[in-house]
């Protein structure tokens, strides 16, 4: 089930019409089920391509745990990553504009929508 305070997050963003377009992304990815640590992170992307370890080093968690975000981020899409060479190869993660997120973010919406649509056709066409 939704927790009431994501739709609360989204109407207040939408009600304070002057707040930048990142906060109603930030608010419908936690109605997405996103947790705060990987919308904190996509946020941290935002503003530069970072590594792992400079990751871990902003936000003092461990290193396997940020694999873990940055793999769902990555499989939906909302960061790329690029290999850099150095002493050794590694990975720079950078997030993927705001607007190529957002139209993640509708398309996930309207299948959504859309399961919820047959699930209702069905359960009407049984009454």
């Amino acid at each position: 089930m939704v927790k009431r305070n994501c739709i609360v997050d989204i109407e207040t963003v939408l009600r304070e019409g002057n707040r930048p377009p990142i906060e109603l992304l930030n608010a419908i990815l936690g109605f997405l089920n996103f947790k705060p640590v990987e919308i904190k992170i996509y946020n941290l992307l935002l503003n530069s391509s970072l590594t792992i370890k400079q990751i871990q080093n902003l936000l003092n968690i461990s290193e396997r745990t940020i694999r873990k975000y940055i793999q769902r981020l990555d499989k939906e899409g909302f960061i790329t990553k690029r290999v850099e060479e150095g002493k050794r190869l590694k990975y720079v993660y950078t997030a993927v504009p705001v607007h190529e997120a957002w139209n993640k973010v509708k398309g996930k919406m309207q299948a959504i929508l859309d399961k919820v649509t047959r699930v209702l056709e069905i359960k009407a066409g049984q009454f």
